[in-house]
């Protein structure tokens, strides 16, 4: 991350484009374009994105001739092409990660009504928390760079946003962030999976440890090369759960799918004890939780990014489950604001934005 706190921030500026919900505009010069390139790559297998396909190292050592990437780029990419992720840092000061924890002390004492925070989707507003009962392991804070000028550092950092558009092969937007003070405890999963994105595998993620992390607290973990196991159908050529016409049994047979071809690898589980500052960059496909926690007294901070690509994506539509008028049920907002810090993208909170529909 750029800059140190003494250090005048970035500026951070909505692109006008994302002033209304009119991206039609945004589409028209560079969709059409994006989407002929992305075509003539004729992946072969779901999800696939150009260092996934064969010729990806000799790809890669073109680029490097060229100039147009550097040698420590150039490994990071072989890395992520053979592993399905790589490890960097940012520089992160104590003095920043302890700004991010002052933000997150804010929220739960000013509870807005414009973030959100979840064990399980949909997410709930801030405005219904309570910190006594609910500020416990295993909850996460969505869009936190909204309210936290640390967090939008790391949500719009440019060495990230610069590898996340090498990756992605053009211009990559970052659509939402994730904070966690604790492990996650979740499951081994893929993010193309529950993360949908306009083309399957136009996806990948950050995350940044906020601290030095006790393997006790729940690490984050991963599982090297599982970026090439086969996807599950939910149907015929359905790779991307859809919760408006899925069910827990169909949550139960993707897992045990996923179970069966790992366990049919042979590939190992690791465990990401990271140091302040470190980022592990990971495929849409590699298969990755929050292992066991043995200290729930221990914290685990983290940060989480989710990149895609801005010329396919043009909306960012976020959910909050909520009562309004006697009845329980999902409000659907959406943004096309991109918030823009030199060549990073990323967008704005979709509940600063337009109200679409409930569910």
């Amino acid at each position: 991350m750029s800059g140190h706190p003494s250090t005048p921030p970035p500026t951070h500026r909505k692109s006008g484009r994302g002033r209304k919900l009119g991206f039609r505009q945004r589409k028209a010069a560079s969709y059409t374009a994006a989407m002929l390139s992305f075509l003539r790559r004729k992946a072969a297998v779901p999800g696939s994105i150009w260092l996934d396909e064969p010729g990806a190292h000799k790809a890669i050592e073109a680029k490097a001739r060229r100039g147009v990437i550097a040698d420590e780029e150039a490994a990071n990419l072989r890395k992520f092409a053979n592993d399905g992720y790589f490890v960097t840092r940012l520089d992160l000061s104590p003095a920043q990660a302890g700004a991010i924890d002052d933000d997150v002390d804010r929220l739960w004492r000013e509870r807005p009504h414009n973030i959100s925070f979840a064990y399980d989707s949909p997410p709930l507003r801030f405005s219904q928390a309570d910190e006594r009962s609910q500020r416990r392991p295993r909850y996460r804070i969505h869009d936190l760079h909204a309210v936290s000028e640390t967090a939008r550092r790391i949500y719009l950092d440019s060495s990230l946003s610069r590898y996340a558009s090498l990756i992605l092969d053009e211009q990559s937007v970052a659509t939402q962030s994730l904070y966690f003070e604790y492990g996650s405890q979740q499951a081994l999963h893929r993010d193309s999976v529950v993360v949908p994105t306009p083309i399957l595998g136009q996806l990948l993620a950050s995350w940044t440890a906020l601290e030095d992390i006790d393997p006790r607290s729940g690490a984050l973990v991963y599982v090297p090369g599982s970026h090439k196991l086969p996807y599950f159908e939910f149907a015929p050529g359905e790779y991307v759960y859809d919760p408006s016409r899925m069910g827990e049994s169909d949550v139960r047979a993707a897992m045990a799918f996923y179970d069966r071809t790992l366990a049919a690898s042979g590939l190992e589980t690791r465990t990401f004890a990271a140091k302040r500052g470190q980022v592990l960059i990971w495929h849409s496909a590699l298969l990755h939780g929050g292992g066991p926690v043995d200290d729930e007294s221990l914290t685990r901070k983290s940060f989480v990014v989710h990149y895609s690509a801005l010329a396919h994506h043009a909306v960012r539509h976020g959910a909050v489950s909520e009562v309004i008028d006697g009845k329980a049920g999902e409000s659907v907002y959406a943004t096309t604001a991109v918030l823009e810090s030199g060549s990073a993208r990323g967008f704005d909170n979709a509940l600063d934005g337009q109200f679409q529909y409930r569910r």
